[in-house]
C-alpha cells in the first residue's frame, strides 16, 4: 500500500518552517546577487577608469617633447631682438599654444601663486617680499592635461627677507 501525502494531511507547523527555510534561502540568494551585481558595476567602472588613464597616458607621452619646444620658443623670443623677426617668433609661439589649449593642456599657476607640492616641484627658496610658500620664481612651467599633471613646474619657493640687524657700535 501506497501512502499519498496531500497538502492537507501536513502539519501545517512543518510547512512554516519549510516556507521559513525557503524564504530564507531566497533571501540569501539574492544578497548574493546584489554582490554579484556591485562587484560587475564596479569591475565596469574600473575597466572604464583604467582606459581612460591609459589613453591618458598616450596623450601625454605625445605631447611632453612639444612642452620642451614651447619652452625653448620662449626662451628665444625672450632674448630675440625687436623686430620682424621677434614677431613672427610670437606668432609661432602664440601657434603652439593655442594647439595646446585645444588639447585641453593648461599652465600650472607660476609666479604669486600657492605652493602647491602636488602641482610644483620646489629646487629651492628665494627671499621675496611674497607671502610665505608662495611660488616666488618658476624656473620651468608645469603643464596639466584635462586636469591632471602633465608636468610639475619647476619654482623657488618664496620666504621672508632676513633682517639686516646692524651691529652695534662701541
Amino acid at each position: 500500500m501506497k501512502y499519498v501525502v496531500t497538502l492537507l494531511d501536513t502539519d501545517p507547523g512543518l510547512l512554516t518552517i519549510e516556507n521559513a527555510i525557503l524564504s530564507q534561502k531566497l533571501d540569501e540568494t539574492q544578497k548574493r546577487l546584489f554582490y554579484v551585481l556591485a562587484d560587475l558595476e564596479n569591475l565596469r567602472k574600473r575597466e572604464e577608469m583604467e582606459a581612460e588613464n591609459r589613453a591618458l597616458a598616450l596623450e601625454a607621452k605625445a605631447f611632453l617633447p612639444l612642452l620642451t619646444v614651447v619652452d625653448d620658443l620662449e626662451r628665444v623670443w625672450e632674448q630675440a631682438p625687436q623686430g620682424a623677426f621677434k614677431d613672427g617668433l610670437k606668432m609661432v609661439l602664440d601657434e603652439f599654444k593655442a594647439a595646446l589649449k585645444k588639447a585641453e593642456i593648461e599652465e600650472v599657476p607660476g609666479v604669486g601663486s600657492p605652493f602647491d607640492p602636488m602641482l610644483h616641484e620646489a629646487v629651492g627658496d628665494e627671499e621675496a617680499d611674497l607671502p610665505p610658500s608662495t611660488v616666488a620664481v618658476e624656473l620651468r612651467k608645469g603643464y596639466t592635461l584635462r586636469g591632471k599633471l602633465l608636468r610639475p613646474s619647476i619654482v623657488k619657493v618664496s620666504k621672508p627677507r632676513a633682517e639686516s640687524n646692524p651691529v652695534e657700535q662701541k
